[in-house]
């Protein structure tokens, strides 16, 4: 048994969009247990994953077992007696995902579904972000302007600038479920955030009057003694992406 598996990003991002982030860690449970590809999955294996996975009955574990079939990602080979667990790159081909990289995961890591997704959503956006600045030279978000210094320039070092906003429009996840797969992921050391805040607002009453006629949002908030604006949050990835091998044509 190997200890790391490469797992598309987009596995995880599709069990956030489609609420089986648990389905998803027993497939990975799977991956990582049946290296070999195949599994019998008879009495005796099932309950050891009902141990290991923490599932409270023979029902729930058949149900998994049953979406992952359904879904097409396992499949029962009646002569044999052995369910067959697709690969990672059949799964890419057939769902066309073109898009080579990967997060690394283990035995200690693969029950972490959230804030691997955090991470991923956040981490690729952060390549983005400085793919942008290097393309363009500089970008300029809410009066902060990013420069690309110099050829030598290490954006994997650089925190950038990601707005929850921002990533509910292109993930289409809501600012709460953004927010919270962002804590996931710090809480596991896989993202480094910094709070970033404005100036000190003398009036807040005043500021609120005035934000009325602002089609932006913004949010004010009590910081070091005054009213503040709160900013867009700067974010470095603690990890790096791997990459799978491209799919053939």
């Amino acid at each position: 048994m190997t200890s790391e598996i490469s797992v598309p990003i987009q596995l995880f991002i599709e069990a956030q969009h489609k609420g089986c982030a648990r389905k998803l860690q027993f497939f990975l449970s799977l991956k990582l247990l049946y290296r070999c590809g195949k599994a019998k999955l008879d009495d005796g294996e099932l309950l050891f994953l009902e141990l290991t996975e923490e599932i409270g009955s023979r029902k729930t574990i058949l149900k998994y077992v049953d979406f992952l079939v359904k879904k097409g990602w396992l499949r029962y080979n009646s002569r044999t007696g052995y369910y067959i667990i697709k690969s990672f790159d059949r799964i890419r081909k057939e769902n066309n995902w073109e898009a080579r990289f990967s997060f690394p995961v283990d035995f200690d890591s693969y029950r972490n579904i959230k804030a691997i997704t955090g991470a991923i959503i956040y981490g690729y956006l952060h390549k983005d972000f400085w793919r942008k600045v290097r393309r363009k030279k500089s970008v300029q978000i809410k009066g902060s302007t990013y420069h690309f210094l110099s050829p030598h320039f290490n954006y994997k070092e650089a925190p950038a600038p990601l707005s929850v906003l921002g990533i509910c429009r292109i993930f289409q996840i809501s600012p709460s479920t953004a927010s919270r797969l962002k804590d996931a992921a710090q809480k596991q050391k896989l993202l480094e955030v910094k709070k970033n805040y404005g100036a000190t607002i003398p009036s807040k009453k005043a500021m609120e009057l005035c934000l009325d006629y602002n089609d932006k949002r913004n949010n004010i908030v009590f910081y070091q003694g005054n009213y503040r604006f709160q900013l867009i949050d700067t974010i470095l990835p603690l990890f790096l992406f791997k990459k799978r091998k491209k799919l053939k044509t």
